[in-house]
């Protein structure tokens, strides 16, 4: 796959996530409130570098078109998350989006910068008409991120999600790009 660079000159996305990352991927998801807030069952807790590197050599293509793209979120040097589009439909060119800040790098806005830098790469280079995603309702911060950005709730799933034995509401966002 050819390297996607986008930067905003604060933050700098970069795809693919390369192997050589996997230390640096699995130290920063392996965090409990990573994994509080994801609001994935396939997102494990404890995340280890084995488990960083499934998810770096995934496959992601169907036939010579990506069905999903990963990004890691570098602050300078620094790795601090990663966020990606997946279930990317072009024939109704939408795709869902969804994004994660270590713990020590959170209320810095690399949430937000990636999530605007994301969305514009959507719209200008994919072309693309529509974002969507699902957020925990106790991921109050998340689901700011998102309103910032430009989405908007479009619906919640009743106690959609079982996590620690109890059911959490699922905050439904979209947004329309063009």
């Amino acid at each position: 796959m050819t390297e996607i660079t986008i930067s905003d000159g604060i933050i700098e996305l970069v795809s693919p996530i390369t192997l050589d990352w996997a230390p640096i991927l699995a130290r920063l998801a392996n965090d409990k409130s990573v994994y509080d807030n994801i609001g994935a069952h396939a997102f494990p807790y404890p995340y280890r570098q084995e488990d960083a590197e499934t998810f770096i050599t995934k496959n992601r293509f169907d036939g010579s078109r990506p069905f999903a793209i990963d990004f890691r979120i570098m602050s300078g040097r620094d790795m601090v998350g990663v966020i990606g589009i997946s279930q990317i439909n072009y024939d109704d060119r939408n795709a869902h989006i969804g994004y994660w800040i270590g713990a020590m790098h959170r209320g810095k806005g690399a949430a937000t910068r990636a999530t605007n830098l994301i969305v514009g790469y959507c719209r200008n280079e994919m072309k693309l008409h529509r974002l969507y995603t699902s957020v925990m309702s106790t991921n109050h911060a998340s689901a700011r991120v998102l309103e910032k950005a430009g989405f908007l709730l479009e619906g919640v799933r009743k106690e959609h999600f079982l996590f620690y034995d109890r059911y959490v509401d699922m905050l439904m966002l979209g947004i329309i790009l063009d």
